[in-house]
């Protein structure tokens, strides 16, 4: 078996390095601990880059899942359907607003598939979409145009059509619709930007806004479902309903699925010839998201996701750090932010020296999204790593 220095070094030889990857090569995982090449163990609170945001790795009914249907099907074309596709479909949609899902690989694919989806609804003329600054959609075009400057450096000229405004201006908001624009793109929680949470008021002016002008209202919920956030899904903590809604890390129990969620009055807007995707609803990748998805009702996650929460809340609390000046989010998705005093970064790092993975995002936040499956023990554990490495 190759050792974790092979590993790196091959990595580092045959494979792109547009990551900026640490030095670890992961070996081996079951729930929310980690081993790399080399045999250490990790507590993982960040698992899959939330991917593995409901169960961790390796959960035994996620893996029972994939050997069974890896032993009767694994592919086929998209011009047949299977019945994994149609069980976690179902589990979306009744657990969400109703219409049907377009299946992809990820969250700036599904992405892709709601910027088509909007300005086919909209009719010839309107094609604009508003997003919101400190935003993350993806890095395909579609997706990289919604986001902020800083990830299209070198990258331009975007699609056409993109406006963006600070989440929490309505005003911005209004001001910046126009007979051209056709929707309105929005993470009920900032993720990649800070772990930015909206007011309840905003969500549903927005939906408001949406409404009067006769634009689609997306919902990006790529980082926030399914569960994570105590809710199937983060736009039912606002009291409103997208129009569409996008999902991908976490729905696919740890393995790639992206899906595309269009609501009754648009679910049919993509006929065929115009979208597709060969390998989406792939039978492997849609067991998994179902068993992941039965998971949730079965152990009752979503109550879970909420205590996880609070835990993590309490234990920095409890620490007192000066250098704390906010803690945000919902459920088990956590964001420490921290002032100048102290780099996220750096704390990050000395996290992973002493056995525990978790992240940052952009403006000094610490982000800990455990799987909501994590023992409390273990939990308690990697906070404990994470309050001496920021007092360190």
């Amino acid at each position: 078996m190759s050792t974790q220095a092979a590993i790196v070094e091959g990595t580092s030889k045959y494979i792109i390095e547009n990551y900026g990857r640490l030095p670890m090569a992961a070996g081996r995982g079951q729930g929310s601990l980690l081993w790399d090449a080399d045999g250490k163990e990790y507590i993982d609170l960040f698992p899959g880059f939330g991917s593995g945001g409901v169960c961790g790795h390796c959960h035994p009914k996620v893996s029972e899942a994939v050997k069974a249907q890896a032993d009767t099907l694994l592919s086929h074309g998209n011009l047949f359907t299977n019945e994994p596709q149609v069980d976690l479909a179902k589990r979306i949609t009744e657990n969400a607003f109703g219409g049907k899902v377009f299946y992809c690989h990820s969250g700036a694919e599904a992405n892709e598939a709601a910027l088509k989806l909007v300005r086919l609804a909209a009719g010839e003329g309107r094609y604009k979409i508003i997003s919101f600054n400190n935003c993350f959609h993806g890095r395909t075009m579609g997706g990289l145009s919604l986001t902020p400057e800083g990830f299209q450096k070198g990258f331009e000229p975007m699609l056409p059509g993109n406006v963006k405004v600070d989440m929490g201006d309505l005003d911005a908001v209004a001001a910046a619709i126009d007979d051209e624009t056709a929707g309105v793109i929005i993470e009920p929680i900032q993720a990649e930007g800070g772990v930015n949470v909206p007011s309840v008021e905003f969500m549903q002016g927005l939906r408001k806004l949406c409404d009067d002008n006769n634009l689609l209202l997306i919902c990006d919920e790529v980082w926030t479902s399914p569960g994570r956030t105590g809710k199937w899904f983060a736009y039912q903590h606002f009291g409103i309903e997208p129009d569409v809604m996008t999902l991908a890390k976490a729905i696919g129990g740890g393995l790639p699925v992206g899906v595309c969620v269009a609501g009754p009055k648009c679910a049919d807007v993509l006929v065929p010839g115009t979208h597709g995707c060969t390998m989406g609803g792939n039978p492997l990748c849609a067991a998994a998201g179902a068993a992941a998805m039965k998971l949730i009702e079965d152990e009752n996650l979503l109550d879970r996701a909420v205590a996880i929460g609070q835990r993590v809340a309490d234990a920095i609390n409890a620490a007192g750090f000066d250098c704390v000046t906010e803690i945000r989010g919902k459920g088990a998705l956590v964001g420490i932010q921290l002032d100048d005093s102290i780099q996220a970064k750096d704390i990050m790092m000395k996290c992973m020296e002493n056995g525990l993975i978790i992240c940052i995002a952009k403006n000094n936040v610490l982000r800990v999204a455990p799987a909501l499956t994590v023992e409390y023990s273990v939990l308690d554990k990697g906070m404990g790593i994470l309050i001496d490495a920021m007092k360190g």
